[in-house]
């Protein structure tokens, strides 16, 4: 901002500056011309020539000057042609120590000569992208790229001559600078990213003299090679991730086992089957392919769901009895929840179900919440806190508002929903945020009615549901909208009533074991001769993959987020592991390699005539045991009475040898019981053991005598006549 003395003379002002911002008018006349050359002139002087010149009066500071300016008068009246000068100079030192004298400092700059003053460090952006690049250059040997920003992405071109003039090209370098991170490029630009780099490294070793021509040439040659193998590409990116080079086998039974859960750590799993038992598997004890715990915790029903909670500490059994349990790890039982009361005809007013169950799993969030499904129409949710009575309930109903018989259940992955399955075909679902009167979505008509659905599984992300019945229909749906099913088929036969579905970890593939089309097996004249896993991608709904199983059923699948394994149970009472060595980790990596002890083979001897001979010493029923702890066998020996030749034990009742001294026969018992002092043998006619007392019982009566003395002092006693006629002969009976 500058202040100018008016062409008739006067006082002139200097010019003040804020920082790097001036302020100037919009006219200009022909004197502040003349003082902007002049200004100019002294800033292309060299600083040699300003210690030459005087000082002016004023000190300068980063903000400007704020005093008059002596040489500045001294000009301008000259100009004029009147002005005191000397006057205008001692006015400045009269304001300069007044303000000292009032605030403490004459003025607001530095008391610094200009060319003492520090200036601020400049860095130019164009030098420095400069020293990056020649720095490049000779790590890479003299190869010279420049990247271009763009808004699609990042491209990468070869100029063979990058020399660029420092002076034109500055503004223009500055203008396009990117402040902050690149944007992430876009699909076209990876592409030519990739082929351009191909190129690049095909290129090396060759001469630098190639023409134009050829290169964009061998460009669209690997673009048409990269057009025809990207069907090929998108197959392996779907299947690279599937675990399916190796595959582990173990025997649980003979019988077909029909549930299966894997803890959510990956360490251990559990399975059961229709023999009623239930199994416990370790993979770090999988060496002899032995289970390391078998129990029968639901007695005679067999084993229809297993489930493990969120932090694998507890194990849900569902069997064929209308009472759930739940184990600990090691197997022991910890609770069993209350069966109802079968004469109530409200299932809400009962604690417990009063049918066989169908279905039940652990939510996946809370440990302590579990579910189950009955024959009895109804859905109910539990606490392990409290198993005496239901936590929650829902009644299943059909179109008709009547009792709906619940064949399946299960938790959505926040544990947020729960849904229920209906005999009639309709699928329930339930947010638990909601009050439960009434269902929170109803899928009619999903299977056909008066046939079970087999299974109801949410996917990982909880945006899709998958069902599958015995109506051989897979049906998956979109839980932003149930009213359309996203892909529906009627091709997947199943045979057992827990055959499943299972999601991939990451929600791109759908496991469907599966009979061949056409065929059920539920029937006696229908014989299954395999199985197939289908890899159903539910990006387009196309199969993938599928796998054929020779001689079994596949009943349950499960596919491991943690260790990136499939587990498979089949019908013959075996289950698989199917794994990868480079895409897998843990679980059964940890036995791969090792086999399982050989058991010794019996002897058979044969003679020179080809007959078997079988000494009788070295058949089974002969052989004992062989003790596998001594001491254990020690102690059972020495409670043996026959092993340890043990003497017999005194008896302690009867008298004389064995038999203790006191009677063991009704009269001695009758004796010892009035207070007799003397005892009296067994070997004695107790009549004369009491005739014994006869005179003392005259002389000292206890009982019968007394009674009379008063009034019967003299004893009487019956005589009989004696009739000497003798009696009448008994008449003979008629034949």
């Amino acid at each position: 901002m500058s202040f100018e003395r008016p062409a008739g003379g006067g006082v002139g002002f200097k010019k003040i500056t804020f920082g790097k911002i001036s302020l100037a008018s919009s006219s200009s006349t022909p004197a502040e011309e003349s003082t902007k050359k002049t200004e100019e002139s002294l800033v292309e002087e060299p600083k040699e020539n300003l210690k030459d010149k005087p000082e002016e009066d004023g000190n300068q500071g980063g903000f400007g000057s704020f005093s008059w300016d002596k040489a500045k008068g001294q000009e301008d009246g000259a100009e004029g042609g009147g002005g005191d000068d000397k006057d205008k100079g001692e006015i400045v030192d009269e304001a300069d120590e007044e303000m000292k004298k009032m605030m403490g400092f004459s003025d607001f700059g530095t008391s610094k000569k200009p060319e003492q003053q520090k200036s601020a460090r400049k860095f130019s952006v164009k030098e420095l992208m400069e020293q990056i690049k020649s720095s490049k250059k000779a790590a890479q040997g003299g190869t010279d790229t420049k990247i271009e920003v763009d808004m699609e992405g990042i491209n990468i071109h070869e100029n063979e001559s990058a020399t660029v003039s420092k002076d034109d090209s500055a503004e223009e370098e500055s203008d396009d600078e990117v402040i902050g991170p690149m944007p992430p490029p876009s699909e076209p630009a990876k592409k030519r990213k990739d082929a351009v780099w191909s190129r690049m490294k095909s290129k090396d070793g060759d001469d630098d003299d190639d023409d134009n021509d050829s290169d964009s040439s061998s460009e669209e040659e690997e673009e048409d090679d990269d057009a025809v193998s990207s069907g090929s590409d998108d197959e392996e990116d779907r299947t690279r991730l599937f675990p399916l080079t190796d595959q582990l086998t173990m025997e649980h039974g003979n019988q077909p086992v029909t549930a299966m859960a894997v803890d959510p750590p990956g360490g251990r799993f559990a399975t059961g089957s229709i023999d009623y038992d239930v199994k416990l598997w370790d993979f770090t004890g999988l060496k002899n392919r032995h289970a390391f715990r078998a129990m029968r915790p639901c007695e005679c029903h067999p084993i229809r769901h297993l489930s493990y909670s969120s932090s694998g500490d507890a194990l849900l059994v569902v069997s064929g009895n209308a009472q759930a349990k739940v184990m600990d790890r090691d197997g022991s039982e910890l609770l069993e929840c209350v069966k109802g009361d079968q004469y109530i005809v409200d299932m809400a007013k009962t604690k417990g179900h009063v049918a066989c169950l169908t279905g039940g799993q652990f939510n996946p969030k809370q440990r302590e919440s579990f579910i189950t499904s009955s024959d009895d129409g109804t859905v109910r949710v539990w606490d392990v806190n409290n198993p005496r009575t239901h936590k929650t309930i829902v009644k299943l109903r059909n179109s008709k508002g009547g009792k709906s018989r619940a064949t399946a259940c299960c938790f959505s992955r926040d544990g947020n929903c729960f849904m229920g399955a209906g005999i009639d075909g309709t699928i329930f679902m339930w947010d638990t945020r909601r009050p439960l009167v009434l269902p929170t979505a109803t899928i009619k008509n999903a299977h056909t009615p008066n046939t079970d659905t087999f299974c109801v599984v949410y996917s990982n992300s909880g945006l899709q549901v998958a069902s599958r019945g015995e109506d051989a229909v897979v049906n998956i749906w979109d839980t932003r909208n149930w009213k359309q099913t996203l892909w529906k088929s009627d091709q997947h036969p199943a045979k057992y009533a827990t055959t499943d579905l299972s999601f991939s970890p990451d929600d791109r593939h759908l496991l469907i074991p599966s009979l061949p089309p056409g065929t059920s097996a539920r029937e006696k004249s229908e014989t299954a001769t395999h199985s197939i896993l289908y890899f159903l991608s539910m990006q387009d709904y196309t199969f993938t993959k599928q796998m054929d199983f020779e001689n079994q059923i596949l009943i349950r699948s499960a596919w491991h987020h943690r260790i990136n394994q499939i587990f498979l149970s089949s019908s013959t009472g075996t289950f698989s592991i199917l794994y990868d060595l480079n895409k897998s980790n843990r679980g059964a990596l940890l036995v791969h390699g090792s086999k399982p002890k050989k058991q010794r083979a019996t002897v058979v001897t044969e003679d020179f005539s080809g007959k078997i001979i079988i000494t009788p010493s070295s058949l089974p029923m002969f052989k004992g045991d062989k003790p596998r702890n001594p001491k254990r066998e020690e102690i059972k020996a020495r409670m043996d009475p026959v092993k340890s030749r043990r003497p017999d034990l005194p008896i302690t009742a009867g008298s004389g040898g064995r038999v203790a001294s006191g009677g063991s026969t009704l009269s001695s018992f009758v004796i010892r019981s009035i207070g007799m002092q003397k005892s009296v043998k067994d070997d004695m006619d107790p009549r004369e053991a009491i005739l014994r007392y006869a005179k003392e019982a005259e002389e000292n009566p206890i009982w019968v005598t007394p009674a009379y003395k008063q009034n019967q002092p003299k004893t009487i006693f019956h005589k009989e006549e004696d009739d000497d006629e003798a009696p009448d002969t008994k008449k003979q009976k008629m034949v």
